[in-house]
């Protein structure tokens, strides 16, 4: 089953506030089978057609069924893009499992190992810029997440702690038991971790199941995880930083993605979290319809998963080049049944999304 063509498109997909992300779809062709499908999330590429000719140039005459062999190859290139090498050897790692999965006939969880969860649970992005901006209008993205039957979100803090606390205060007592805060992710804002720590008890009270990202500096990590009773989760890409985070203290969770090198790499850093003995969740909200079904298939499949996830792209985005989206009820995002990663592209919504191919 060889590789003989891939092709390129930069989508844009509105997401309910009003920003508009970009999100590179790819299209591996073999000679004889499916199409698989892949998705660069959140991802904008300046130079599509550079992108498409280095693809096909190092992987026109493979076997697709070398989904290892082609995702460490990928990870070690450089291609000099205003796309990510991780998101592009992302993209073909989620194609190669959507293509394989179709020609097995089973969904890309079976080829990961199989189910241990039926769903996994995930939440909704606030941010506290949102706050404070316009308040009321920051609330209204609660309203209508328990107006589409979820209640789990998360909160970007402002960088003002007393106008977090009014406005998660305000927001618990609008709502109720109706909604509950899954993280207050620090974004890496904090440079001491005496700080990070200060803004944590004014807001700890709010009862999260974790704190997010208090520093892009490990040692500051390690010192606030030191002092923090709850879970502390650090994006975690690449096994050498896995390892430093992991020896140093720098944190008790490893927050995962699929752009992070696709579903090959990311099974190898819930592998060495599980041998530091440290949780993993699921990361990142950018994902559109692929990614978000990669995403939950790999969820599905992981055992090392106790804490909620970050996917909400079926509540995020307001178009899809999908047919169908990802199934969301109750703040749980269900994994597609159908072969591969599950999605089909809509051909004439993909055009309508598109903005450019190769």
């Amino acid at each position: 089953m060889k590789i003989t063509k891939v092709e390129t498109f930069q989508i844009e997909t509105p997401r309910y506030y009003g920003q508009v992300s970009g999100h590179v779809i790819v299209k591996v062709h073999v000679d004889e089978g499916p199409v698989g499908l892949g998705e660069a999330s959140d991802s904008r590429a300046e130079d599509l057609g550079s992108i498409a000719k280095r693809y096909n140039e190092l992987l026109v005459g493979r076997d697709a069924r070398q989904i290892t062999e082609i995702n460490e190859l990928l990870r070690a290139e450089n291609f000099n893009s205003t796309v990510s090498d991780l998101h592009l050897a992302s993209a073909i790692d989620l194609a190669l499992y959507d293509l394989n999965g179709k020609v097995q006939g089973v969904p890309a969880y079976q080829l990961l190992g199989g189910k241990v969860r039926d769903r996994v649970y995930c939440c909704y992005p606030t941010w506290g810029w949102q706050v404070q901006e316009d308040f009321e209008r920051a609330a209204s993205y609660l309203q209508r997440l328990v107006d589409l039957g979820h209640h789990l979100f998360r909160y970007y803090v402002s960088g003002d702690s007393a106008l977090d606390n009014r406005f998660l205060t305000e927001m618990k007592s609008r709502f109720g038991d109706q909604i509950r805060l899954k993280q207050l992710d620090f974004s890496g804002r904090f440079t001491e971790w005496e700080t990070a720590l200060r803004y944590a008890d004014v807001l700890r009270h709010h009862e999260p199941y974790h704190f997010e990202q208090p520093s892009r500096n490990l040692r500051v990590c390690a010192e606030f995880t030191k002092r923090m009773d709850l879970p502390v989760s650090l994006h975690i890409n690449n096994l050498a930083l896995g390892y430093e985070a992991a020896e140093r203290g720098a944190c008790t969770v490893f927050n995962v993605a699929c752009v992070s090198g696709g579903p090959t790499h990311i099974r190898r850093l819930f592998a060495l979290a599980e041998a530091a003995g440290l949780k993993c969740l699921i990361g990142t909200d950018q994902e559109s319809t692929l990614g978000t079904a990669a995403q939950i298939h790999v969820g599905v499949s992981m055992p090392n998963l106790p804490l909620p996830c970050d996917p909400m792209g079926p509540v995020l985005y307001m178009a899809s080049p999908a047919k169908e989206r990802i199934r969301a009820e109750g703040s749980y995002l269900y994994p597609p049944e159908a072969p591969g990663l599950g999605v089909e592209l809509d051909e004439d919504k993909l055009k309508e999304l598109t903005i450019a191919s190769a």
